[in-house]
C-alpha cells in the first residue's frame, strides 16, 4: 500500500493539524507525531520509532515535531530605520 498522501489527503491532514495544534502543544511537547486527518497514529521522542509505528499502520501520514515551547516577538520596523536629516 502506498502511504504517501495525495494532495487532497495532505490538505485534510494539515487541516487536522491546524484544528488540533493547541492540544498537541499541551500534550506532546518535544515529541514527534505521525498523524493524518483521523488523528494521531504514533508519537514518541524518537523519530525512528514513530516512523516504524506509522509505517506499520499502513495509512497515509505526515510527521510533525511538536515544539517544546512557542513564542512570538513584535518588531517595530519604523523605529529601527536610520534617521536622515533633511537637506
Amino acid at each position: 500500500m502506498n502511504t504517501t498522501p495525495s494532495k487532497r489527503e495532505t490538505d485534510e491532514i494539515l487541516k487536522w493539524l491546524n484544528r488540533n495544534r493547541q492540544m498537541l502543544l499541551d500534550l506532546y511537547k518535544n515529541q514527534y507525531i505521525a498523524y493524518n486527518a483521523n488523528g494521531i497514529i504514533a508519537r514518541s521522542e524518537n523519530l525512528r520509532e514513530v516512523l516504524a509505528l506509522a509505517n506499520a499502520a499502513k495509512q497515509p501520514f505526515l510527521i510533525y515535531l511538536v515544539p517544546r515551547r512557542t513564542a512570538s516577538i513584535e518588531i517595530n520596523f519604523t523605529n529601527s530605520l536610520p534617521h536622515r536629516d533633511s537637506p
